[in-house]
């Protein structure tokens, strides 16, 4: 470690021989120092100081001094050619890439989302009203559903099937007090949200399950409900306007960098083979970027590796098709819009030269310095001892939750599982897509929610 400070002092030492700090009081413009015939102003302080300081790191006496410290090195660096490593390189260009879509979010989306009471009002009548309680009955064999459709002339006919249903084969039946359009799948939503109170909706088919649907009562919109709820709107109201300024934005880029998609030929593509005359054919086109039928059935395989789908089905696959496609088509038109916006020229420049520098100078430590530092394993030793906490991974849970806005029903629901019925079964009964475990870390969860599961045991 001694050998590591004289070296880095010497090299200091060596480079403040071509530099000169001015006072500010200076005749012509003052500047603060000058290295290598570089002069940097207070301006250039000030840029440095707001990216190099933290919320713990206070202006001193010493402060100036590294600043010049920090130039030095990057000086040292650049002279010994480190802005040419691939390490360097591509760490900027990453840098420059995600910062740039950052910023084109900002000035596309963000700018231009605005949020006030009339539009929270039309956003919650379309999507959370009204309130529904329904009663659903359901099979996967047409014929069962047509001798249910023979007899069903009312609702009580209905409610009479139901019942029966309960004791024969609960699995066919399910019940949803108070929902809401939004919970609703949108192929059933249109039907089941314009039926009047006591009707019955269907026979429709859902992911190859017929069904019948009861709608037992309704409550139309209210500004008390619309106050009771008004957070959430905000906050789903934002993430949808988010998506739908995305959608315009790709929309006008497809137009700009004349995207084309030869659907005709994707439709030819296999998990595993690909027809050799189609091999090295355009099928997606971006401006200069073409993506040929190889190189886009290799990420149609990693797709399907982070994806359910049984052999043989072709409507399956062609809906991973579409979504991998519109998905290359969005990502790509948003990195190239960004970078050519070159916003380090204008709201990025400030941050992207201080970037720089600060890169060279970690380049510096990493190829320069910390390959002369020896570190043996006794000190390796101590220091996890000391810094035990560091190493420790976060402890994780797996779990399953029932998340309701409805209070009475999530009291009716904490009963039926303190009765003993099975949590999964409940889910499926109160919400349309059920309760799926997930893994997650304990320290994430808001803290009532972590206390509670704390106390619980598998």
């Amino acid at each position: 470690m001694r050998t590591l400070i004289r070296l880095f002092y010497l090299l200091l030492a060596l480079s403040f021989v071509f530099c000169h700090a001015h006072a500010f009081f200076l005749s012509g413009k003052p500047y603060l120092v000058s290295i290598n015939g570089v002069k940097y102003y207070r301006e250039d302080f000030k840029r440095w100081w707001r990216f190099w300081k933290d919320k713990n790191t206070k202006l001193t006496n010493s402060t100036l001094q590294d600043f010049i410290d920090w130039l030095l090195i990057t000086d040292e660096a650049q002279r010994l050619g480190l802005e040419q490593e691939p390490s360097y390189i591509r760490k900027i260009k990453v840098f420059l890439k995600v910062r740039s879509i950052l910023q084109l979010r900002h000035d596309e989306i963000t700018k231009k989302l605005k949020m006030n009471k009339e539009m929270l009002w039309r956003f919650y009548k379309a999507r959370y009203s009204p309130l529904m309680k329904l009663k659903v009955i359901m099979t996967d064999n047409k014929t069962e559903m047509s001798k249910w459709v023979s007899v069903m002339k009312s609702p009580k006919d209905f409610k009479k099937v139901y019942k029966e249903l309960l004791v024969k084969d609960k699995n066919k039946t399910k019940s949803f007090d108070w929902i809401r359009p939004i919970s609703v799948p949108v192929s059933l939503r249109k039907q089941i949200v314009s039926a009047k109170r006591g009707s019955i909706v269907g026979p429709v088919l859902y992911e190859k399950t017929w069904m019948l649907i009861l709608v037992e009562d309704r409550k139309e919109a209210s500004e008390v409900d619309f106050k009771r709820i008004q957070n959430v709107l905000k906050e789903r109201y934002k993430k949808y306007m988010e998506a739908k300024l995305t959608a315009e934005l790709v929309d006008r880029l497809k137009k700009k960098y004349k995207v084309e998609v030869k659907w005709n030929l994707i439709s030819k593509v296999g998990l595993t083979t690909v027809p050799k005359e189609l091999r090295n054919k355009t099928l997606i086109k971006i401006d200069h970027l073409a993506i040929n039928a190889s190189e886009f059935q290799s990420l149609l395989r990693k797709e399907i590796q982070v994806r359910s789908i049984k052999p043989g089905d072709r409507e399956r696959l062609n809906s991973i098709k579409r979504f991998l496609v519109n998905s290359i088509i969005s990502q790509t038109l948003i990195d190239m819009e960004a970078l050519n916006r070159h916003y380090e020229k204008g709201p990025l420049r400030d941050i992207y030269w201080f970037y720089r520098k600060n890169r060279l100078v970690k380049e510096f430590f990493d190829k320069i310095v910390w390959p002369q530092v020896f570190v043996s394993n006794t000190d390796v030793k101590n220091y996890y001892k000391q810094h035990l906490s560091d190493f420790i991974k976060p402890e994780t849970v797996e779990i399953a939750v029932i998340q309701l806005q409805d209070e009475k029903l999530i009291k009716s629901v904490y009963n039926r599982l303190m009765n003993g019925e099975n949590f999964f079964d409940v889910a499926r009964d109160v919400m349309f897509h059920g309760a799926v475990p997930r893994k997650i870390t304990l320290n994430s969860l808001v803290l009532p929610v972590r206390k509670a599961v704390e106390k619980m045991k598998p």
